[in-house]
């Protein structure tokens, strides 16, 4: 980052860290210079900014703040992933110039969260964002959640994130290749290519512009059979073009002589330029494709293209490794369909060709099965008749935990068997309007399987029609989404818990600075309540390590100690079984430890060089009732004296380990060393092990 570029410079070293945790962008604040920057020195901070940037920047999750009237951006490790090479020289900047290409659609959004005051959630957004030297497409989950100031009035938005740009991108990928392998066969590879080219067109997204050309190696021709997204007979797609023609305007501008001549698996890429006049087709984008790929079409017992595939690129994706596997499998798909379609015709003609028809044919239905299997889809086809049981795939079966060898349910029969009455009748009449009307259906509907296991499909329906165009019954396919509804679930329930965890940490936080700021000069609160932070930071890492499941107390006590390593085992012993405890018992006894160990350093075993700290906890039956117990015992350290006044430490000590776990907490002062005891119900402290109840 350049002097006069940035807000900020984080190349001068400043003395000192502000900020707790030794993060990439935690160390990046810590030797900024802010002075430039809107947010002013950071010591000027409003609280609630430092408290919501000590969350962020210790949270393993992709989490962004925009601050003040600026909305400057601040933001954790994990937020590097999705600001690429703008990092970091956006940390600081107002977020209209981080993401200039969007703003025209999170401006709004964040301007419209600090005026109402109220959260938003976004599934799935499109954001054009540059990332790379380039506009990349991307796909995005998050809220943004206002944060009051420290005066009561809007100071920023909180803002969670996760990329969803693969998910995205690789579902619609392969329902275009789902579509493709459940075309019907077609009478003629004319026919194979045109039915190709309509589920094509559905796809602009990945396929701004295709074109499907047939090679009459006889006559040095190509011609067209079928295109998408730009107008048959332009510039960009002739209706024939003679293969090696050197004509820049006329002839083979495509490079498909080239084509012709490669073998399956090559491919050849050409730029989409200037030779293609104006008529350059943009699709659903704001740009015109600037690539193509073209890839060889080699029907089943040939050994030349007999076709080739013009495939534009999508001008904001790279043509990685697997967008070029998708364009490939696109090409194969078109390669056999037409292969069925020659095959087909060619058993009209000549009956040895019907053993060559049936080899096409089995090979499309094993690939119609392992896209099944990766896509757990199944398919079905049906009568309309209520006791007809139809034509299921083998597919079927395994979602809903049938007998593959047994005859499926009958239509009529998988009203409570399989869908619940409610949901049956929601699916019976869009069967019955499909049958009456022709029109298709999709929806998701809750299931089970025969086990009784609950799962969830997406099912989709077609009328099915005879030669005379009559409806003669209904195919349809149904998907398992039980695993993408379960993760969306757990996001769901992932950014809820964070949303509940951070409102208990500031409660503690305010608790521990208002407790800390009532017996402390300004020097002193600045240091005590650093520590005490700190001690509360330890915990927290630990629980957020551990995704809030607990944290195991021997690692607890260790980093509450962590300033007195170099003792551990020779004069501070820590002794009692693995033993995990609760997220709100273990910032209890965390800030207790650290009360303790702070006191021992001080004035107690740890102050001299022959003192010891033995730490021990387990469980004990108490009136036929498990209770846990820990102790914290000194001994060989001066003569202990007990205070005549208590301060904060002593009220976290005893009353706050004793409301948070519920239980008897003593603290004696005994001469020979200080001696704390906790002794509460089973329950209150201890997680339980997974799988139990």
């Amino acid at each position: 980052m350049t002097a006069g570029a940035a807000w900020i410079d984080v190349a001068e070293k400043r003395s000192g860290q502000f900020f707790l945790g030794d993060s990439e962008t935690a160390a990046a604040i810590a030797a900024a210079n802010w002075a430039r920057s809107p947010l002013g020195p950071p010591l000027t901070w409003p609280k609630r900014l430092r408290i919501a940037l000590e969350i962020c920047l210790n949270s393993a999750f992709p989490i962004a703040i925009f601050w003040g009237s600026e909305l400057c951006l601040l933001y954790n490790d994990a937020y590097h992933s999705l600001l690429a090479d703008k990092h970091p020289r956006a940390l600081g900047r107002p977020a209209r110039e981080v993401w200039p290409e969007i703003w025209d659609v999170i401006g709004p959004m964040l301007q419209g969260a600090l005026v109402d005051g109220l959260p938003t959630r976004s599934e799935d957004l499109q954001l054009h964002m540059m990332r790379n030297g380039r506009r990349d497409e991307g796909y995005f989950t998050f809220s943004y959640s206002p944060i009051h100031d420290d005066d009561g009035g809007m100071g920023g938005v909180f803002c969670p994130v996760v990329e969803t740009t693969d998910r995205v991108i690789g579902e619609r990928r392969l329902r275009t290749l789902r579509d493709l392998a459940a075309l019907s066969r077609a009478e003629d590879e004319g026919e194979a290519c045109r039915l190709a080219a309509s589920v094509l067109a559905m796809n602009g997204y990945d396929l701004p512009f295709s074109a499907i050309y047939r090679f009459d190696h006889d006559r040095g021709e190509a011609e067209l059979m079928a295109a998408t997204g730009v107008r048959p007979g332009g510039r960009v797609a002739p209706l024939r073009i003679g293969l090696g023609d050197p004509d820049p305007v006329r002839g083979d501008i495509w490079g498909l002589a080239e084509v012709a001549r490669l073998t399956p698996g090559r491919v050849a890429i050409r730029a989409v330029d200037g030779r293609f006049g104006e008529e350059t087709p943009y699709g659903p984008w704001s740009a015109a494709a600037d690539e193509a790929v073209l890839f060889p079409i080699v029907l089943l017992g040939q050994d030349r293209a007999a076709a080739a595939l013009i495939a534009a690129v999508n001008p904001f994706k790279r043509l990685d490794a697997a967008y070029a596997y998708f364009l490939d499998r696109v090409a194969a798909k078109i390669a056999s369909s037409m292969t069925d379609a020659r095959a087909y015709a060619a058993e009209r003609e000549r009956a040895e060709e019907i053993r060559v028809r049936e080899l096409a044919l089995r090979r499309t239905e094993a690939e119609l099965r392992e896209a099944q299997r990766l896509g757990r889809i199944g398919s079905w086809r049906w009568s309309g008749r209520h006791d007809d049981r139809g034509g299921a795939s083998p597919y079927i079966a395994r979602i809903f935990g049938f007998d593959p060898d047994a005859p499926p349910p009958s239509f009529a029969e998988q009203k409570g068997l399989l869908y619940a009455p409610r949901d049956w009748e929601k699916l019976d009449a869009a069967t019955r309007e499909t049958l009456r009307t022709g029109e298709g259906f999709e929806f998701d509907l809750p299931a089970h399987r025969a086990d009784g296991a609950a799962i969830h499909v997406t099912i989709r329906g077609e009328a099915v029609r005879d030669e005379r165009g009559a409806i003669v019954g209904l195919r349809s396919t149904i998907q398992d989404i039980t695993e993408r509804k379960e993760a969306q679930e757990r996001v769901e329930l992932l950014l809820r818990e964070v949303t509940h965890r951070a409102k208990n940490l500031l409660t503690v936080v305010r608790a521990v600075a208002r407790q800390t700021a009532r017996r402390d000069s300004p020097h002193a609160f600045a240091q005590h309540f650093d520590q005490r932070i700190a001690a509360l930071g330890a915990s927290h890492d630990l629980l957020v390590q551990n995704e809030w499941r607990g944290v195991e107390l021997r690692a607890l006590t260790r980093s509450q100690l962590a300033h007195f390593r170099d003792l551990f085992g020779s004069r501070i012993r820590i002794e009692g079984p693995d033993t995990v405890v609760k997220p709100a018992a273990s910032q209890a006894i965390g800030m207790a430890l650290h009360e303790l160990a702070t006191n021992a350093g001080k004035y107690g075993a740890l102050s001299n060089d022959k003192g010891v700290v033995g730490i021990a906890f387990g469980v004990s039956s108490e009136g036929g009732a498990p209770h846990f117990e820990m102790e914290w015992r000194e001994s060989g350290g001066p003569t202990v004296v007990a205070p005549k006044r208590h301060g904060f430490g002593h009220m976290v000590i005893l009353q706050m380990a004793k409301h948070a776990l519920g239980g008897r907490v003593t603290l004696d002062y005994a001469p020979s060393g200080v001696v704390w005891k906790v002794s509460a119900p089973l329950d209150n402290v201890i997680e339980p092990a997974q799988g139990e109840d």
